[in-house]
């Protein structure tokens, strides 16, 4: 969980081929739905979004008060959604030099 009650949520969607203007013309749209959301009191926010070209896999992680924030997000920037899974960050230790 993180601050003020906001939660990490990761969705993985497998694409058909897809072209990376149509890759960013979604992401305004989920960028613009969140802002829309927030405004009207409810909290989500893409933080991260990561193509994989040779799975034509798009994951998104959201910041959200809840998975039904997220779904309602994509809803509003009409791109389907099947699956919103809870998920948290783990550290990175990044090794040191002896």
């Amino acid at each position: 969980m993180t601050d003020r009650g906001r939660r990490f949520f990761l969705v993985d969607r497998v694409l058909p081929t897809v072209g990376e203007s149509d890759l960013q013309a979604a992401q305004r749209a989920l960028d613009e739905a969140g802002r829309r959301l927030t405004a009207d009191g409810e909290w989500v926010c893409c933080v991260h979004s990561t193509y994989v070209p040779s799975q034509r896999r798009w994951l998104c992680l959201f910041t959200a008060s809840s998975a039904q924030v997220v779904r309602l997000a994509h809803e509003i920037a009409q791109i389907p959604v099947s699956r919103v899974d809870d998920a948290f960050e783990l550290p990175v230790e990044h090794g040191q030099s002896t």
